[in-house]
């Protein structure tokens, strides 16, 4: 999972001025190492802290994605998948597109 354009520069300089950052290793390279899940995580706090909350809605056994923006909008993206794996990057793929088009 990796973002692209102005989300990607954005959330490096984002990543850089958190604590999430490993003292020893510059840039991005520790979180690219992280697991898919705790990318996610990492994600969701840099969107969110952009006006952007994506959400995964489990009504069991499909997985549905929606986004709410700070502006007041929400966005239902329609995609369903029995995968929770594939529900996440799903729904950072779409983050990064909103965002891009902000």
């Amino acid at each position: 999972m990796r973002l692209t354009g102005k989300a990607e520069k954005d959330f490096f300089e984002w990543y850089r001025s958190t604590d999430f950052k490993s003292r020893n290793q510059p840039g991005l390279a520790l979180f690219y190492n992280y697991s898919d899940s705790m990318q996610f995580g990492v994600y969701i706090d840099f969107f969110t802290h952009k006006g952007i909350r994506p959400s995964i809605i489990d009504k069991w056994p499909i997985y549905n994605i929606q986004f709410s923006l700070y502006e007041g909008d929400l966005i239902y993206v329609k995609f369903e998948t029995e995968n929770l794996e594939e529900a996440r990057t799903e729904a950072i793929k779409k983050a990064n597109e909103i965002y891009n088009l902000k």
